[in-house]
């Protein structure tokens, strides 16, 4: 899924061997969906599907199939994986999707509290609330907000990657930076691709979806959030 991906553990009554076992687990699922989804990797189901050499589709692949419709059909079409160059790509989702997988094996193991980190997009275990820091698009050694986070939090835009973001509809991409909170990192990680293309109008839709919240900053610093979205500002350069 071309991303570094970092865990943070609190083992509560777990050994060091346990909690190493448990990130064992959690690293090799994440390979084993890297090898699946990946469309860089010639040889993954992904890339034979979209090359039309392989006749059926795997359960994982259906699900994030589902998934997948269900972002689009909520974003209104802002978030549409099914129009990207060479075909099908879920990689705006399947990041967010994997890292919840990984944080169910490590929940499965018995901690007390973890949070995992996917290129910033990040899920965390119920029960505590975590700090976030959102990077400012325009000066790389600062913080934009500070949002506290009990679930999941993704953020997506052109200031790390490039203008790898595609308008489905034609249009400019509407952010340089979008992040957005909510239940499910799979599908926040597709909203916040959605936001970060459509802008105003994907943040009208975040307004009626219960448990989701957002904020966009645009090409000239300025920033747009919805009505219940809670972060602090930063001014200053983080350390």
């Amino acid at each position: 899924m071309g991303t570094v991906v970092s865990f943070l553990v609190e083992a509560g009554d777990l050994s060091d061997r346990d909690v190493d076992e448990v990130l064992d687990e959690a690293c090799g699922e994440l390979h084993r969906l890297d090898d699946r989804f990946s469309p860089w990797k010639v040889e993954s189901e992904l890339s034979l599907l979209r090359a039309g050499r392989a006749d059926t589709s795997s359960a994982l692949m259906d699900e994030v199939f589902e998934l997948c419709a269900h972002a689009s059909n909520i974003s209104q079409g802002f978030f549409d994986p099914w129009r990207m160059p060479g075909g099908f790509d879920p990689t705006g989702l399947v990041k967010g999707w994997a890292a919840e997988r990984a944080l169910s094996i490590i929940a499965r193991g018995g901690t007390t509290a973890a949070l995992v980190n996917a290129g910033g997009d990040i899920c965390v275990l119920p029960g505590r609330t975590y700090q976030v820091g959102i990077r400012h698009p325009l000066s790389p050694n600062a913080l934009c907000a500070v949002v506290p986070t009990t679930s999941a939090i993704a953020t997506s835009g052109t200031y790390e990657r490039g203008d790898h973001l595609i308008h489905p509809f034609g249009g400019e991409v509407a952010a340089v930076s979008a992040t957005v909170t909510g239940d499910r990192l799979a599908i926040v990680d597709a909203l916040a691709t959605a936001l970060a293309v459509g802008g105003t109008a994907v943040l009208q839709l975040l307004e009626a979806m219960d448990g989701v919240e957002g904020f966009f900053i645009g090409p000239t610093g300025s920033m747009f959030k919805t009505s219940n979205m809670i972060f602090s500002e930063v001014d200053e350069p983080a350390l």
